[in-house]
């Protein structure tokens, strides 16, 4: 049963009147769950104050007189019989109070066991209830990993896709670069006949081809420095590629970390979990003992 807020004496004593008017037992058990609630001990306490204040029936006492005959009669027979039955009650009354001082000494250990019991239960409750809050805040440890995780992953693909962009590029400018060299090596061919078929020609023809070759010099130089400029490029390129390399290698080092640091919280996680789960099996373990 959940505890309450602190029982107030009036409150009890309301409660006792109506069970009493009702016709049922006013025990502290039925007290407390007319209260909804409530400690024991408190319970008890009112209880008693309720009790000691509780008018009790009068006496009945009859008033007829007894005839003066009648009293001449059994005088001396009631003396001595009220003589013996004084002596019954004293020994009655010696007894009945061993017995209620043996009960109140009973019912004394009863509410201190109750009161430990209470709070027992309460400093329970208590670890509880830090318990939960503690699982709380580590499964949202654990979300904000899964999210930074996905984002890391997020951003790992993108490298990747970054690094395939420019591994196109790279193979374009690879293939321009071959191309540039096949054209080169055609025009030289083709300039190295026209130099031999320049030879058997007049000294006019060889001055024109002389012209000529100066010509396609200058264009095979122009040639060189583009193949000099793509060249350039392609070491470029090569650098970028390895930038984005390391900055894949690194994103995969984070990923990585991330998964290893996740499992390490789910791993607390479960162990938080299984000490809840033993420290609720010790808990009713003890109700039931003192029980």
């Amino acid at each position: 049963m959940a505890r309450r807020a602190v029982i107030e004496q009036e409150e009890l004593f309301d409660a006792a009147n109506k069970l009493a008017a009702d016709g049922k037992q006013v025990t502290a058990l039925n007290l407390r769950d007319a209260l909804g609630g409530g400690s024991l001990t408190t319970i008890y306490k009112y209880l008693s104050a309720w009790e000691s204040n509780r008018p009790k029936n009068a006496a009945v006492t009859n008033t007829a007189e007894i005839p003066e005959q009648v009293q001449n009669a059994f005088a001396n027979t009631w003396k001595i019989a009220a003589l013996e039955a004084s002596r019954e009650v004293m020994a009655v009354r010696e007894k009945a109070a061993e017995e209620v001082k043996a009960a109140q000494g009973q019912f004394e250990g009863a509410l201190e066991a109750i009161q430990r019991l209470e709070a027992d239960t309460e400093r329970d409750t208590a670890t509880i209830e830090e318990l939960r809050a503690r699982v709380s805040e580590l499964e949202q440890s654990v979300s904000g990993l899964s999210q930074e995780k996905a984002a890391a992953n997020a951003k790992a693909d993108q490298l990747l896709h970054q690094v395939k962009s420019l591994e196109t590029q790279i193979d374009k400018l690879h293939n321009d670069h071959q191309q540039d060299r096949q054209a080169h090596k055609e025009q030289l061919e083709k300039l190295s006949s026209d130099h031999a078929v320049a030879q058997n020609k007049s000294t006019e023809q060889i001055e024109r081809l002389h012209k000529e070759k100066d010509e396609v010099q200058r264009k095979a130089e122009q040639v060189e420095r583009d193949r000099q400029a793509a060249q350039l490029k392609l070491e470029a390129a090569e650098k970028q590629i390895q930038t984005a390399e390391k900055a894949r290698d690194q994103a995969t080092a984070e990923r990585d970390q991330s998964s290893r640091e996740t499992a390490q919280l789910k791993g607390q996680l479960e162990a938080q979990k299984e000490q809840i789960e033993r420290l609720t099996v010790e808990v009713q373990a003890k109700r039931k003992t003192k029980e």
